[in-house]
């Protein structure tokens, strides 16, 4: 079925299910093979994605509709925002992969890992590759689920602890997305996302369903208040399941949320409702002050991440609610900067409990003697998080700035608002100075300490303060190509922005 405006396509629907269908060959092949072979299908998935990046870039967008028979019928589609949002996520995806090789090697239950690793995948880019909300709501869902297993993984009472609020809010968060969705549906007569746009402005429901969406998706991205499983699940998972979790899976929130405000109720929808935008800008406020206070108590360095996160995610609904082009282009190219940025520190801090069993800030002294490439890499996105320039993070912020002061211009809010966003950003700057810096510094020049407590699987001692304990390639090679990206995409932003100008252009 074609559309004016689209090219019809199947590569949004092979991206989508090719890790699906990769499951069942997992359970065929040995479990200690299972990690390479998860790293391999990441590898294809990857170049499925890629292959759709010329068409896209260059102003083409995809669609597929099948029809099943059914009234509800299932499509899939690929457009700036999309493929912005899929790449990057099965770049880290892939990356990460590959270093769960080496990091995964000596842990229990291969397979069943992997096999849920996979089907979370196929989850995330289903969720941002879906051309209709009945298709998003069956991935998110799929998502939900498999990311739990991954959780849960290490199987300790602090993980199925974690597990159980983790799947009690996306059990809690679908069944309030699902009622947006039918009362969507409902209202408009279909789901597509391409013709929704407009059709609920002035429906008395319009306010409950929007928040339906904003909470339904806000869970997976961890918005106050429905944040309150992230900082519990986040550290229990195994390093590359926290790195997808934080770096990669709430990104399907901030996507949704994204997708609610500017395409299923629309900018103009929303104009009449002010009083909607400013208790969303509230929450990104909240998010970002909030998430940052928390992170600087830590002494436990994926906790502080996890936190560091909740922070992170504010930074794009910032730049959704203050409905500017800049502060689009802002968030949108924070999507994709988080997720390099936080899929490194992530995996950095994987590589100081595998290789020296350190987990707690203070253990983290010196440790650059002795894991030179690790902590290099921890350097490099933790300046990059701070903000400085020329770093990948400080191009979020410099667009999310100007999109703050563009908002008396563009007519949204009164230019106090756009101030208030600006000083909101420098605050959450020197906040993220707190608590990088001195790990940055510590690491380094620090004197080295011995650790609080060792992995089980920790193959170093710091008996040898001599010795090189940076991990091997299989985990080395990943760490540096994220490190340098953030570098990479600082001084080459334009790569990642002229996407995310495409999105503005098509909301504005």
């Amino acid at each position: 079925m074609s559309v004016p405006g689209f090219t019809e396509s199947y590569l949004p629907l092979f991206a989508s299910i090719l890790p699906l269908f990769a499951v069942p060959v997992l359970r065929l092949i040995k479990e200690e093979n299972a990690n390479r072979f998860a790293a391999a299908v990441a590898v294809v998935d990857f170049l499925l994605v890629l292959a759709m990046y010329p068409a896209i870039s260059g102003g083409a967008k995809y669609l597929l509709i099948l029809d099943t028979g059914l009234q509800l019928k299932v499509s899939f589609m690929a457009d700036a925002l999309s493929i912005i949002t899929g790449l990057i996520a099965v770049a880290v995806w892939m990356l990460t992969s590959i270093y769960a090789v080496e990091y995964m090697s000596h842990e229990h239950s291969l397979r069943r890992y992997n096999v849920f690793s996979l089907l979370s995948l196929s989850g995330m880019l289903g969720v941002v590759f879906t051309g209709n909300l009945f298709t998003l709501y069956i991935f998110f869902e799929m998502l939900s689920v498999a990311s739990y297993v991954m959780v849960i993984h290490e199987e300790t009472q602090e993980a199925l602890q974690a597990g159980f609020i983790y799947l009690f809010m996306g059990v809690a968060g679908g069944l309030i997305l699902l009622f947006s969705i039918i009362s969507t549906y409902s209202i408009t007569g279909g789901g597509e996302l391409y013709k929704i746009g407009g059709k609920l402005a002035g429906h008395p429901m319009l306010p409950y369903i929007f928040w339906g969406f904003i909470f339904g998706f806000g869970v997976k991205a961890g918005l106050f208040p429905v944040h309150v499983w992230l900082p519990s699940a986040h550290p229990v998972a195994p390093a590359p399941a926290s790195a997808l979790l934080s770096g990669i899976m709430i990104k399907a929130g901030a996507y949704g949320i994204l997708r609610t405000v500017y395409t299923i109720v629309g900018k103009e929808a929303l104009s009449s409702h002010h009083l909607i935008t400013t208790a969303l800008l509230t929450l990104a406020i909240i998010n970002i002050v909030l998430g940052s206070a928390v992170a600087i108590k830590q002494t436990e360095i994926k906790k502080m991440l996890a936190y560091s996160s909740i922070s992170q995610i504010g930074y794009v609904i910032l730049g959704i609610a203050l409905l500017t082009p800049k502060s689009i282009m802002g968030g949108v190219v924070h999507i994709f900067n988080h997720a390099i940025i936080k899929g490194t520190l992530f995996l950095c801090a994987g590589a100081f409990i595998h290789q020296l069993g350190v987990r707690q800030l203070k253990d983290l002294k010196g440790i650059g003697k002795r894991m030179p490439v690790t902590m290099f890499c921890f350097t490099l996105a933790g300046l990059s998080m701070i903000g400085f320039p020329p770093f990948n993070g400080f191009i979020s912020k410099w667009f999310l700035a100007l999109g703050a002061l563009e908002v008396s211009k563009v007519g949204s809010y009164g230019a106090g608002v756009g101030i208030l966003g600006l000083c909101v950003l420098l605050l959450s700057s020197f906040m993220n100075l707190v608590y990088y810096a001195p790990i940055i510094y510590g690491g380094w020049f620090g004197e080295q300490t011995e650790p609080g407590a060792a992995h089980e699987h920790a193959v170093e001692t710091l008996e040898n303060p001599l010795e090189n304990a940076d991990p091997n390639w299989w985990m080395k090679g990943p760490l540096l190509i994220l490190g340098f990206a953030t570098l990479f995409f600082g001084i080459f932003f334009q790569l990642p922005l002229g996407l995310a100008e495409q999105v503005s252009k098509y909301f504005f």
